[in-house]
């Protein structure tokens, strides 16, 4: 059991009070808990690697629980991470680079089982941008059942791949999600949507672990849209609605 709980122990100097979970500062957005077992849906934004506050999921999260019944809507900060009032995520955000790390992706593993433990949730479905994608796409897979369902904006879903198309050479430890296909269980509804013109996580990354998560029977599928890397317009848009069909 103490082996159990200290793989999701939170980092030293972790945030404490109502919003934080195993560390991790988050808003929430619909029914208090005690109520029911409703559907958690979580969102986990990117790197922000233009630095500022992170809490650019909130104003979609808090749509996302207003329009829906009996659904919680977390809008996490990943370690290191903080929001325009303040609030901030204990651990390291790495200086917004090499973010999905085994450290960090177990932090965000722990904060989701905290939460869906706290909500009493019936399950749990996650939505991520960039490096948020890679991060729940490598939880999913590592941490088998924490997760139901997974809709992956803009992803770097194979991390090696990624690297060289951005001309970086080595010295990285995030972990890429296409090595944790294997873990992700056979019910686990994953959808990728990435931006026509996204020339940072580019198409065939996302292509590339759809076709992988396919052959192994998974229940995968592509939505390319037009946009970008950020996540607005068609991007958000698809990934919102493709959450929403997964988070009932």
């Amino acid at each position: 059991m103490l082996l159990a709980l200290s793989l999701f122990a939170a980092p030293a100097e972790a945030c404490d009070g109502e919003t934080c979970a195993n560390g991790l500062a988050y808003e929430v957005f619909g029914p208090p808990a005690g109520r029911g077992q409703p559907v958690l849906a979580v969102f986990v934004h990117g790197d922000v690697s233009a630095g500022g506050p992170a809490d650019y999921m909130y104003s979609y999260a808090k749509q996302f629980a207003a329009s829906r019944k009996n659904v919680v809507a977390i809008a996490l900060l990943r370690p290191g991470y903080y929001d325009r009032a303040g609030k901030r995520s204990s651990g390291s955000d790495n200086g917004r680079r090499d973010t999905f790390h085994s450290g960090n992706n177990r932090a965000v593993a722990g904060a989701i089982r905290e939460l869906k433990q706290k909500y009493n949730a019936r399950s749990v479905a996650a939505l991520g941008h960039s490096g948020g994608a890679g991060t729940i796409a490598v939880i999913a897979g590592d941490y088998p059942g924490l997760i139901n369902g997974i809709v992956l904006a803009s992803c770097p879903c194979d991390v090696p791949a990624w690297n060289s198309s951005r001309g970086r050479r080595g010295g990285f430890s995030s972990q890429s999600p296409v090595d944790y296909l294997s873990g992700i269980g056979s019910g686990t509804a994953i959808v990728a949507v990435t931006g026509q013109a996204d020339d940072n996580t580019r198409p065939d990354l996302a292509g590339d672990y759809v076709a992988r998560a396919q052959a192994r029977g998974l229940s995968a599928r592509l939505q390319l849209v037009g946009g970008g890397h950020n996540f607005s317009g068609a991007v958000a848009g698809s990934a919102v609605a493709a959450l929403g069909a997964i988070a009932r």
